[in-house]
């Protein structure tokens, strides 16, 4: 028996070391599960894809391109370095002015240039600009008389005063005076007659009453002199 005991001894010192591997293997186990449950963190790695915040950080200017700024043609208004309002309302490229309507604007225009040109000989320090101006109180004057009697065999009522838009222009230079007035006034000359030569041109041909044509196209080489005459003033200053 004493040799049977010493034969099996070999055989439970196995056993018991087995034993004790898979205690103290589940002992690490249940105590790495605790550390878990501690920490809140997953001892197993994640199956799936790792996972990023999405949330979006995008500057809201960004995500909408029409809220960013874009440089207008029709801005459609060109701003005068003179500060001075412009006088002349244009019509669409795509639509001419109506006969009355070009009517309305030409006696707007006439008797801006007139106050203006009163303006001229008054506060001016150029004589060329004085004389300018002078031309602009004798031509303008004409050419209203004569598109107010087309304006009455048309049943049309012309304006007698300006407009809020053509006496704010004259008001800005009531207050200018000598060689602030003269840069300031040839500036928008040139700049009122480019736009009044292109509109009196389209009613010289567009304008469906043949008075109206004919007096489009007759006033049309005046204002076409004024503009090489305040070009050739603008020149020299």
């Amino acid at each position: 028996m004493a040799t049977l005991s010493l034969a099996l001894c070999p055989v439970l010192l196995a056993q018991n070391t087995t034993t004790d591997t898979t205690q103290n293997s589940k002992a690490t186990d249940s105590t790495a599960d605790q550390n878990s449950a501690t920490t809140g963190t997953s001892t197993t790695p994640a199956s799936g894809p790792h996972k990023t915040n999405s949330k979006d950080t995008t500057n809201s200017l960004d995500k909408n391109p029409s809220n960013a700024s874009t440089d207008s043609a029709n801005q459609a208004a060109t701003k005068d370095p003179n500060g001075v309002p412009d006088q002349t309302t244009t019509a669409s490229k795509s639509e001419p002015l109506s006969d009355k309507q070009f009517i309305i604007n030409a006696a707007q225009g006439g008797m801006t240039e007139v106050e203006l040109g009163k303006l001229a000989q008054e506060k001016a320090s150029s004589s060329d600009v004085k004389q300018f101006g002078s031309r602009m109180i004798a031509d303008h004057s004409k050419a209203d008389d004569e598109l107010k009697a087309v304006a009455a065999k048309k049943g049309i009522t012309v304006p007698e005063t300006l407009d809020s838009k053509h006496q704010a222009m004259v008001d800005h230079f009531s207050h200018l005076s000598g060689s602030a007035f003269d840069h300031a006034y040839v500036h928008a000359m040139v700049r009122d007659h480019e736009k009044d030569v292109a509109e009196f041109r389209e009613a010289s041909t567009e304008a469906r009453d043949p008075d109206v044509k004919n007096f489009a196209d007759n006033t049309l080489k005046v204002i076409e002199s004024h503009l090489t005459d305040i070009k050739s003033i603008q020149s020299k200053m």
